[in-house]
């Protein structure tokens, strides 16, 4: 399936599932049943194959994903998953629910911002950054944190598709890159 197919399918059947979410009221369960069906796929990569396979019919797909999800999920989201099962779309989940969860956070008025820092910080930290954040963009903040000890300390933050690195080792590259061009002149 072409990228640009993948793109519409993803569109189409997300918007249709918020809509139908938002309807019920069941907008942040739905993304729950989402990620419980999604660690369901990644810890069984036998029903993966078997929902994802084109050889065995959709039907017989809905019915498994019917009796493997009745009273785990909502009836919302199991009549959504057995229509992607029956239109052979499970291989589409993954990304569905990436979208479905940026709708969210456009709904619920999140930022998600991204944030590498050179240790794992405590909970009260996070608390702080988020708070600090919010402040400064003005709004909620959904964040994500990465460890990466070779930034040495300081911060790179990532927010829609922009990158503000105030890392230490960022900052001493540059210094170095100063004290060289300085040097070179002279």
């Amino acid at each position: 399936m072409s990228e640009s197919i993948k793109h519409v399918v993803r569109e189409i059947y997300c918007e249709v599932l918020f809509e139908l979410a938002e309807e019920a009221g069941q907008i942040d369960s739905v993304m729950d049943d989402l990620a419980s069906v999604e660690e369901v796929l990644r810890a069984d990569p036998e029903f993966t194959a078997i929902m994802t396979s084109p050889t065995i019919k959709g039907e017989e797909k809905a019915k498994v994903a019917r009796r493997v999800f009745t009273g785990k999920v909502n009836d919302l989201t199991l009549d959504f998953l057995s229509v992607l099962a029956k239109r052979n779309r499970m291989r589409n989940l993954f990304d569905i629910s990436l979208k479905y969860e940026s709708m969210i956070d456009k709904h619920h008025h999140r930022h998600p911002v991204e944030v590498t820092l050179a240790h794992q910080p405590d909970p009260k930290e996070i608390e702080k950054l988020k708070a600090r954040i919010g402040e400064a963009i003005g709004g909620k903040v959904k964040l994500s944190i990465e460890v990466d000890p070779s930034i040495v300390g300081g911060m790179i933050l990532h927010k829609d598709g922009k990158v503000i690195d105030n890392s230490v080792a960022t900052r001493l590259k540059r210094a170095v890159g100063i004290i060289v061009e300085k040097t070179r002149y002279k």
